[in-house]
């Protein structure tokens, strides 16, 4: 049997961490009892049918602790396997478990079952503020491992964290992560046997952060419905009908921004159907105007020569309009003009 004493600041992450070995708990189908308010269908699988969690006082009697029965069913059986111990996790210890009430009424008996909790199957865990709030006996009986809780982002790199905050003026935080060191014994230099952590945010919605533990709690142990029975099975089954009913909802919902979605992209193929076709490009030789004979010219000041063609069928032409078509006009002189495309060229000349 494992008992740990969970220690920590106020918001040090005591709970984070302990909900969190709950969830371990549950994921390897095991028994677990707390007086937290759990959120099952936040902490396991919502298909989960089998997870088997009971809610105790917030600070439960012997009589409570009777009504939970064995931890490890493999007890009933005949089979000791303690890696099949259930966990009894009990919150605010602090306030029930000091010095001050050490003799109440009911506290002996309330020991015994805790001496005999290995015989029963049942791994416990106490959750207080300090370890110096436990009465000294209940530390020296019970607190086999002592876990300490911190947060990361309460922490700070040293000297990257001053020359940072010096240079910025605020504080550079290290990522939010809960730590729990385990001590095996009570004391500060005590043997470190391991180490737990986890990330809060994947918790915060697990268990009821704003429970207040009180001595007049009117209810017995009863145990949660697993979260198969209270919310998988009256899920939005996820067929056609359901889909289309969605897509109504949601296109009520988002029609103005929709019908402008859907009007940029009929835009966009209307544009992309109606594109005008590549025109071909078709070259023209030089060779094809060799025909062609220089009837008359003219030269303007400061501009160049400006040719009148014609060939043998009376088609005229000039230079002008060749140079539209593509080629390059070259005049050699008044009576001798050049044309070519690139490829080939052609010598045109008077009569």
């Amino acid at each position: 049997m494992a008992v740990y004493v969970i220690t920590g600041k106020l918001g040090g992450g005591k709970s984070i961490m302990s909900v969190s070995k709950v969830r371990d708990y549950l994921n390897e189908d095991r028994i677990v009892a707390t007086n937290i308010d759990l959120k099952l269908h936040w902490l396991v699988r919502h298909q989960a049918k089998k997870c088997r969690v009971m809610r105790v006082p917030d600070k439960p009697s012997v009589f409570d602790l009777n009504a939970i029965g064995l931890g490890n069913p493999l007890i009933a059986r005949g089979i000791k396997d303690e890696s099949r111990n259930g966990l009894l996790l009990l919150d605010e210890c602090g306030t029930w478990f000091n010095s001050r009430d050490w003799n109440d009424k009911g506290r002996k008996e309330l020991i015994d079952w805790i001496i005999h909790a290995r015989k029963r199957g049942w791994d416990i865990g106490f959750i207080v503020q300090d370890l110096s709030v436990l009465d000294k006996q209940a530390r020296v009986m019970f607190a086999e491992h002592v876990v300490y809780c911190r947060r990361t982002d309460r922490m700070t790199i040293p000297f990257i964290g001053s020359l940072y905050r010096m240079i910025t003026g605020q504080r550079l935080k290290l990522p939010k992560m809960h730590v729990g060191v385990v001590k095996y014994g009570t004391e500060r230099h005590s043997m470190t046997v391991d180490k737990w952590t986890c990330f809060g945010s994947s918790l915060y919605n697990a268990y009821n952060t704003s429970q207040i533990f009180t001595s007049n709690y009117d209810h017995g142990v009863y145990s949660y419905l697993p979260p198969y029975y209270t919310h998988y099975r009256y899920r939005v089954t996820y067929d056609f009908r359901n889909i289309m009913r969605i897509t109504k909802i949601y296109f009520k919902r988002f029609k103005k921004v929709t019908c402008f979605a859907g009007g940029c992209l009929l835009s966009l193929l209307w544009l992309e159907f109606t594109a005008p076709a590549e025109i071909e490009t078709v070259k023209i030789s030089p060779t094809e105007y060799i025909g062609y004979k220089i009837m008359g010219y003219y030269k303007m000041p400061n501009q160049p020569y400006t040719y009148s063609l014609q060939n043998s069928d009376g088609a005229n032409i000039s230079s002008v309009q060749l140079k539209d078509i593509g080629f390059d006009v070259t005049a050699i002189n008044a009576c001798t003009l050049k044309i070519s495309n690139g490829q080939s060229e052609s010598l045109i000349k008077c009569r």
